[in-house]
């Protein structure tokens, strides 16, 4: 018996596994025509169970699709650019190429900075790429940024494995770009050339989002199903129910759903009370959407307004979950292609940073703890953390200096000056026994100690008004430093000062002053000079 011929509905050629150098170039568009990697033609339903392609202008019509990559574009654009450079001892610096004007700045007439990012951010987020043609200019190569719709690219792998772009003109026809001319960011990629469009590959959720905005509008519209049944005792014909069901529907639906009713005799009305439990079914059938939806981009549904899944004690880690696996994602992405661009041009060392600081900002207590801390311990000086509460620098330069507590103390010394007898100070070791590092420490100079100021000496038990104790520290050219507190005192000649270990009830406690000599007296005051 003969082979049935296969028609075309029911068979596929499958494609050539022979080996060797392509005849030409390989084309792929961001669309997905693709056959490896567009779900429409395997399913031949555009990729969802439910019927229908869905494309990314059909899906950012869904409100979580819409809010996912509001969610992105905006994380993105309001972290500042940053371009820093490694040098050969490790230290990065900052770096500011004549293309640093374009990235950070302006990168064409019409766009900002933030607008710019946010776009390509979107853009990647929604159709899983983002192109900008590189023009060069009295800046340099890079001297305007043009945005490419991801609808009118595509892209070409050559023989040699280079990549070149065909841009889609205006007036029609394909323009070949270069690979050093155009930016690309990619979404997840199965072939590293470009990115898959997130519409399709969570296309069976979108296109139950979709069916469930259709169901709900012609529900709300004109009742698809009823809300009661009118039961009467009297034969009707097919025209009295015809009428009685128009007037109900203009008399009690669409905009006076809800309005009481009011019967003639020998009618009732019947309430299904079925639909309240449908009702129900469709309202979690919606709050599973976002969910689903974010869990394809990995932003929490929390942050998207999901009531269900915030708990008052999450908000924190959620933040700092979208933080991690969210954004910083998002941040690499984002600086990938610019490394690339400008590398070639001013070498390997040279890379792009998003700044992610702003996203992470603390309250004011927290941050105001922060400061104090790299303060005392000499990370950071006056005017950069002015700086970073965007607050005017000041101008005076030992705003521009680091400063350190200077009322530390080796256990050693600790241990001498609680074992001294009371009324009795810790005096310096013998200068043979002084090593090198203490002695580079009490070198005489520019805000270093000295032994003997105002007539008192290191480790001299002296009393004050209010308080007593042990002089840790003197210094007669200088700004002394005060342990746990961001303050100084400005010391003189004229005027010394000196750190002083707190003393109570004849013994040393944890607490640090700093006090001017003239303060100070080597006999207790009596009450009324402590008053």
């Amino acid at each position: 018996m003969p082979a049935k011929k296969a028609t075309a509905a029911t068979t596929t050629k499958r494609p050539s596994r022979r080996r060797g150098k392509a005849a030409g170039p390989v084309m792929f568009s961001v669309r997905g025509s693709n056959l490896a990697l567009s779900p429409s033609a395997w399913s031949g339903t555009g990729g969802n169970l439910l019927g229908g392609h869905i494309t990314p202008e059909i899906a950012v019509r869904v409100s979580s699709i819409f809010a996912v990559c509001r969610f992105i574009g905006q994380g993105v654009g309001v972290m500042p650019v940053h371009i820093h450079q490694t040098l050969p001892n490790g230290r990065k610096v900052p770096f500011n190429p004549p293309a640093a004007y374009a990235i950070r700045r302006r990168p064409n007439p019409w766009q900002t900075s933030f607008d710019f990012m946010s776009l390509q951010a979107y853009w990647t987020a929604l159709h899983g790429n983002g192109f900008a043609r590189i023009l060069p200019g009295e800046r340099g190569f890079m001297s305007t940024l043009i945005p490419m719709h991801p609808t009118r690219v595509k892209v070409e792998q050559l023989p040699d494995y280079s990549i070149r772009y065909q841009f889609l003109k205006e007036k029609g026809g394909w323009e070949p770009l270069a690979q050093t001319e155009v930016l690309h960011w990619k979404w997840m990629s199965e072939n590293g050339l470009w990115g898959m469009a997130p519409s399709e590959v969570c296309a069976t959720s979108i296109g139950l989002a979709r069916q469930l905005d259709v169901a709900a509008t012609a529900y709300w519209r004109n009742g698809a199903r009823p809300d009661f049944v009118i039961q009467t005792d009297e034969k009707l014909d097919e025209a009295a129910i015809d009428q009685l069901r128009t007037m109900f529907r203009e008399m009690y639906g669409g905009a006076n759903r809800g309005a009481p009713a009011v019967m003639t005799k020998k009618m009732t009305l019947t309430p299904m009370q079925s639909n309240s439990m449908e009702q129900s079914q469709y309202q979690q059938l919606r709050d599973a959407i976002l969910p689903d939806i974010c869990r394809h981009w990995g932003v929490p549904s929390t942050l998207l307004g999901d009531a269900k899944m915030a708990r008052y004690s999450n908000p924190e880690q959620e933040h700092l979950s979208a933080q991690v696996w969210c954004m910083l994602p998002w941040q690499k992405r984002m600086e990938g292609p610019f490394d690339m661009a400008l590398q070639p041009v001013y070498g390997d060392d040279v890379y792009v940073r998003l700044d992610n600081r702003g996203l992470l900002r603390g309250d004011s207590a927290s941050r105001a703890a922060l400061y104090q801390s790299m303060f005392n311990m000499g990370a950071i000086t006056p005017n950069e953390i002015r700086d970073f509460e965007d607050l005017e620098v000041l101008d005076d330069q030992a705003a521009n200096e680091t400063f350190m507590q200077l009322g530390f103390s080796t256990l050693g010394n600790a241990a001498a000056v609680a074992a001294a007898p009371e009324g009795q100070g810790v005096t310096d070791p013998p200068p043979e026994e002084v090593s090198a590092e203490d002695s580079a420490q009490t070198a005489r100079g520019p805000g270093a100690g000295v032994p003997e100021a105002g007539g008192f000496r290191e480790g001299q038990y002296v009393y004050w008004a209010g308080g007593e104790g042990t002089i840790e520290h003197l210094m007669i050219d200088g700004v002394l430093g005060v342990e746990g507190s961001p303050f100084a005192i400005a010391a003189t000649e004229a005027e010394p000062a000196a750190s002083v270990r707190v003393y109570q009830d004849g013994q040393p406690t944890e607490f640090t002053v700093g006090k001017r000599v003239a303060e100070l007296s080597a006999e207790p005051l009596d009450q009324e000079e402590n008053e």
